[in-house]
């Protein structure tokens, strides 16, 4: 979680500072797109913390999820979820091959919508 907590940090102090900069006041929604794999109970806590006395604060957090898609070259087909992930690391249930999943951990702002 700590992961996470660090990425939306990041984010979000970017996105007030060019906030502030542009002078808006209040944001009524914000929109995320997450991998599979990045912790939404997460994202939302953090949300919550970074956005105290912002202009992000009380917007509707609206966040899609990403599902990864993973066909292995043993044939087997799967959706990957945090549930499969040790770390980066997604171990094939069928061979026991193992991949680095990064993307499943992914965090992308798409929209602010501000009044």
């Amino acid at each position: 979680m700590t992961h996470e907590f660090s990425i939306v940090e990041s984010l979000m102090v970017d996105l007030v500072g060019q906030l502030q900069s542009a002078e808006v006041e209040q944001v009524t929604e914000i929109h995320f797109r997450r991998g599979s794999a990045f912790s939404e109970d997460a994202l939302r806590q953090a949300f919550d913390v970074f956005s105290r006395d912002t202009p992000l604060q009380g917007a509707e957090l609206v966040i899609e999820t990403v599902n990864l898609d993973h066909q292995c070259v043993c044939g087997r087909e799967q959706v990957i979820t945090s549930d499969d992930l040790i770390g980066h690391m997604f171990v094939c249930p069928a061979c026991g091959m193992m991949r680095e999943v990064d993307e499943a951990h992914d965090l992308e702002l798409l929209e602010v919508i501000a009044v």
